[in-house]
């Protein structure tokens, strides 16, 4: 089950016990902020919390006003601009860091219930707050994750991409394989782990992954599919299975596609693929994966792309 999942799973139990939870979420943030856009935070009237806007002093605070203002009835929501510097005047939290994040604080009512349930189901769609309310547009789409819009305190609008997320194919279930499903698991991929071999010890025993195939690298075409919500890592047990898959991968339209290894060996594939893929599809494959940080075991090295990933993800979050 995914972070989301779990989330919103909380919320919907919250909010059939209580009838109304104080849902908390990052709609934008700059710079050094603690939470990055699109976190979120659920709190009761009697102070039970789940899920994190970036912890430390500032997620305290608000949680205790949340938990104050569920007592209003009449409050609705509130739009909470925080500038991380020691300044103790106007929205200055205090903190040095020096970035700055806008917090949605949003009454969740029972009426609304149904809302939620759809999310917690993973229909395709787009979950919109506004002063107007909560919306769940279904069968709907957004160019990027989320985004926010901002006109003025009372003409706002945040929307966020719901029921299509992040989906991890890792091709070969050696012992990197096992290291990067476990660390993707916590940054809320759904994971396949696709190999040929049987019985292989690794593949076995990896927990971590939701779904596990073992097929053929010739049929691995049909099993991976299209969009920017597909991240391919090429990480077979040999340079020539490597080698062999890439070439049938090359041309899909996924967001990254990446092979494991060193740059000699990346250089050779990439020569040996010259003649039988497009240029525009060579220069798509990514490799060696990872940020370089003089990573040797198969955990050092699964923390490395992990890195990578997460600045890719976050490179348009400011």
């Amino acid at each position: 089950m995914s972070n989301q999942t779990i989330f919103w799973q909380w919320l919907v139990d919250a909010l059939e016990h209580t009838g109304s939870v104080m849902l908390m979420i990052v709609v934008s943030s700059q710079g050094s902020s603690p939470g990055t856009a699109g976190a979120k935070m659920a709190v009761t009237e009697r102070g039970q919390c789940f899920g994190t806007i970036g912890g430390g002093a500032v997620e305290h605070s608000l949680a205790k006003q949340a938990q104050s203002l569920l007592s209003n009835d009449a409050f609705h929501h509130q739009l909470i601009r925080e500038q991380h510097h020691l300044s103790t005047t106007g929205h200055a939290s205090g903190m040095v860091c020096g970035g700055e994040q806008t917090v949605l604080l949003y009454v969740c009512q029972y009426s609304e219930l149904e809302i939620y349930r759809h999310t917690l189901n993973k229909l395709p769609g787009v979950l919109k707050l506004s002063p107007a309310g909560i919306q769940f547009i279904q069968d709907c789409t957004l160019p990027f994750a989320l985004r926010f819009n901002m006109l003025s305190e009372d003409d706002w609008v945040y929307e966020e991409r719901v029921g299509i997320g992040k989906r991890a194919y890792l091709i070969g279930g050696g012992h990197v394989s096992l290291a990067l499903s476990k660390i993707l698991a916590t940054l809320d991929f759904d994971i396949t782990v696709i190999d040929e071999r049987d019985n292989l010890e690794t593949f076995n025993r990896n927990a971590d992954a939701h779904h596990k195939l073992i097929i053929p690298y010739q049929d691995i075409p049909d099993a991976i599919p299209e969009g920017d919500q597909v991240f391919i890592f090429i990480m077979t047990h040999s340079h020539k299975t490597d080698e062999i898959v890439t070439e049938l991968l090359a041309n899909k339209n996924v967001r990254y596609l990446g092979v494991l290894g060193s740059q000699k060996k990346i250089a050779q594939l990439k020569a040996n693929l010259s003649n039988k893929v497009s240029f525009e599809s060579l220069q798509h494959i990514r490799g060696p994966i990872g940020l370089p940080i003089n990573s040797h075991t198969p955990e050092e090295i699964a923390i490395s792309i992990a890195a990578e990933l997460v600045q890719l993800l976050n490179e348009f979050s400011g």
